[in-house]
């Protein structure tokens, strides 16, 4: 599933004929989706920002020729980020904004640093009723601790989509994974499509 989401992603940016020359992948760990990305995009620069740096990563993913990822940056998004007002042209926060204690300050950092008509690309999990089911049985079988998605001020995907509304963008996609025509309930993420205005 993790995979076909990788593809799908892909496949809706592959959509515009556009130049993404500096993309950045905000709480791109250890590289997986970037790498995927510049497979696709090899003329993109992609970069990864990440609260937390995995050691060794960021020689692995800067330094080794086949993967080509031009930075690793370790900074927290809900804060001021060393990169310049306007500069990058596409970015993607997937399944990363549920986790930060305040998404409005950290999707105002982020529209700062993404360019006027810019892209950016949002996953965040439904928590539906049959999701946290499922995850709730599986903590029960494993034995396991399974907690919510949601850990911030924002409890919901739908104080989530409050929060974008109030901002200086335009949705030009919102569309459920994996089951678009099915309901809400038997969707993983919801996927938000934004360009800055």
């Amino acid at each position: 599933m993790y995979f076909g989401r990788i593809k799908n992603i892909i496949k809706t940016i592959a959509g515009f004929i556009r130049d993404f020359s500096r993309v950045l992948d905000i709480g791109g760990g250890l590289g997986l989706f970037s790498m995927n990305f510049k497979l696709n995009f090899p003329t993109s620069n992609v970069i990864i920002l990440d609260k937390s740096l995995y050691k060794g990563i960021k020689e692995i993913l800067t330094k080794f020729p086949t993967l080509k990822i031009t930075d690793y940056v370790q900074e927290d998004i809900q804060n001021k980020t060393s990169f310049e007002n306007d500069s990058i042209d596409l970015i993607f926060a997937l399944d990363i904004l549920e986790h930060v204690e305040n998404p409005s300050i950290a999707i105002d950092e982020i529209l700062r640093i993404l360019k006027k008509d810019g892209l950016l690309f949002i996953s965040v999990p439904t928590e539906s009723v049959l999701l946290k089911l499922v995850r709730r049985l599986i903590g029960t079988i494993k034995n396991i601790q399974v907690n919510p998605h949601w850990l911030g001020m924002v409890n919901s995907e739908k104080e989530f989509f409050q929060i974008l509304q109030q901002k200086n963008i335009r949705i030009i996609l919102k569309r459920k994974y994996p089951f678009q025509f099915l309901p809400r309930l038997f969707s993983y993420d919801l996927f938000y499509l934004i360009q800055k205005l």
